[in-house]
């Protein structure tokens, strides 16, 4: 009988493979679609309630880590002939043309104040991002992104920066907190693609909070916390596979 993760008991867990070293050297164009797809695919059946949120995000982690083919493909094997082949999710393509005038950097700042940034926009390839003392939403789950790395320093000094992220972004993050939190997330290729759009986040927070999460296309911090609640409940008494590495690291200095 599948557990509530949708792994059948005894079945080895999903990504376990990824231990076993590079793959037998596949074209980083050929790793990228199938990662691309991967995670379209991994994407669509969590809103099919498929497996819950903490499976998710296990998947999504090593989606983004995996060195090969095989690797990518024994994270969906588990979901039968049923998985959708669909790319809907994932960022398109840009021509040379737009990549040429795409925005090098820009600023967002709220002293004493606060500000969100969501919808539809382009983010340029560097953003600086400051709260002192008032609050910041940044969403990227409908921002366009350049391929390759956009940087992102973001300065928390007695207040909060919220960063919303989609599940097919690849994130590093190298975060100092003083008196404060700033949750790090690391998920991404150990050999960067071509095209492969990675978010690079960089900064500190000094009495103050930086909190970075996935989140579903659409779906609202209500919405989301509503889901974990449900879930965490379905799954109160039930074992739990051990999960590899923890993804997300929230330090806390003083």
């Amino acid at each position: 009988m599948p557990t509530p993760n949708g792994v059948s008991p005894g079945a080895a867990s999903p990504g376990s493979d990824l231990a076993a070293g590079p793959g037998a050297g596949a074209p980083l164009v050929a790793l990228r679609e199938r990662r691309d797809h991967v995670i379209a695919v991994l994407t669509e059946q969590f809103s099919l309630d498929r497996f819950e949120l903490d499976e998710l995000e296990r998947r999504l982690d090593l989606a983004h880590r995996a060195d090969s083919v095989a690797a990518l493909d024994a994270l969906v094997a588990d979901l039968g002939p049923g998985a959708p082949s669909t790319t809907a999710l994932v960022p398109r393509s840009v021509d040379e043309a737009t990549l040429a005038t795409w925005p090098k950097k820009r600023r967002l700042t709220a002293i004493l104040g606060g500000f969100e940034k969501r919808g539809t926009w382009v983010c340029p390839r560097q953003i600086t991002i400051t709260a002192i003392m008032g609050g910041a939403e940044v969403d990227l789950r409908e921002a366009e992104l350049a391929p390759g790395v956009t940087e992102m320093s973001i300065t928390a000094i007695m207040g909060g920066v919220d960063l919303i992220v989609p599940p097919w972004l690849s994130v590093e993050c190298d975060a100092t907190a003083i008196l404060g939190g700033f949750e790090e997330m690391h998920r991404s290729p150990a050999q960067l693609e071509p095209d492969r759009r990675v978010l690079r986040i960089t900064g500190f927070a000094i009495m103050g909070g930086v909190d970075i999460e996935t989140r579903m296309p659409g779906e609202s911090r209500r919405e989301a916390r509503k889901r974990t609640r449900r879930e965490s409940k379905a799954l109160k008494g039930e074992g739990r596979a051990e999960l590899p590495e923890a993804r997300t690291v929230s330090r806390d200095k003083g």
